[in-house]
């Protein structure tokens, strides 16, 4: 069972707070800003009321985070610059971070809707989740699964309840190479790798992928965080990385077999890379009662798994 503080100073920790513990209260401070927390797992109307008064000269934001709800009595009586953070909004948050993590691209939640002076209070995640929409052009791998087989798919684990499909963009590079033994030629390689433009990760890339220019669904594309140019750096290491290995070298002049180890690898400035544009592929991305899921909507397969509990 996962305690309601490790899952606040998890979401804080997200969004780089760092996170105390004062009295009884959970603190989390990043900059100028500072927001205090009063953490509820049953309903206890006196530890928010002595939690309001602890905090009532407080400069920064408070929250009750509270697993049981508050009596609609007790909540519209609250002044407006408290926030309360029910159940499904701390499980809806819990599920965005760790989706975050996987994903490596950041989503408006709650503790942006918290610092935020400019931002509404309240935004429906379907208002958020439609800000970006696929584009006429982009080059997408055409999804296979829908939404009714990720709805399946979640149904038996982790409890879905909220999917969206998000289109994660993939620097595609053609590559080749020789390889030596230190300065003899023994042979040459070549394939196509993609680098995710989100979390810096270098993969193989399958052309025979069907590829479409648009969705007829809601989508919302990720944009790229890194260049070309580091895209680039990272697939030749990685090419220079594969094919770098020690080959043994058996070696009879007809008295004495001699096996030596030599390293087999490519040059790193010989590495020749073509670029094949930006691809973006599909992912569902799946919030539960029980954790959260990421699926490749091109293959099915899943690509992680986290399980939470409150």
């Amino acid at each position: 069972m996962t305690s309601l503080t490790a899952v606040i100073t998890e979401i804080l920790e997200a969004r780089d707070f760092a996170v105390s513990e004062l009295d009884g209260y959970l603190i989390g401070k990043k900059g100028e800003s500072e927001v205090a927390f009063c953490l509820i797992s049953q309903e206890d109307d006196r530890s928010v009321k002595a939690f309001l008064q602890a905090f009532k000269d407080f400069k920064g934001r408070k929250v009750i985070a509270t697993l049981k709800g508050l009596p609609d009595s007790f909540s519209q009586a609250l002044d407006a610059g408290v926030f309360v953070w029910d159940r499904e909004a701390i499980e809806r948050e819990i599920g965005r971070t760790r989706i975050e993590k996987i994903v490596g691209e950041h989503d408006h939640g709650l503790v942006d809707e918290l610092m935020a002076d400019d931002y509404p209070k309240v935004v429906s995640p379907e208002e958020l989740e439609n800000v970006q929409t696929a584009e006429v052009g982009e080059r997408i791998v055409k999804p296979t699964i829908t939404m009714n087989d990720v709805r399946e798919i979640s149904r038996q684990t982790v409890g879905g309840f909220r999917y969206r499909l998000e289109l994660v963009p993939f620097y595609v590079y053609a590559y080749s190479c020789d390889l030596y033994v230190e300065n003899k030629k023994i042979g040459s390689e070549s394939g196509q790798l993609s680098v995710n433009a989100l979390t810096k990760k270098v993969e193989k890339w399958d052309d025979r992928v069907e590829i479409v220019f648009a969705l007829d669904q809601s989508c919302r594309r990720l944009e790229p965080m890194l260049d070309a140019e580091e895209a680039k750096g990272l697939v030749r290491d990685e090419v220079v990385r594969v094919y770098s290995y020690e080959r043994e070298i058996i070696r009879d002049n007809g008295q004495v077999t001699v096996v030596e180890k030599k390293k087999v690898s490519p040059r790193a400035e010989d590495v020749r890379l073509e670029g094949q544009g930006i691809f973006y592929s599909s992912i569902w991305c799946v919030e539960g009662i029980h954790g959260v899921m990421i699926v490749n909507a091109g293959t099915g397969k899943i690509i992680s798994e986290d399980y939470y509990r409150l």
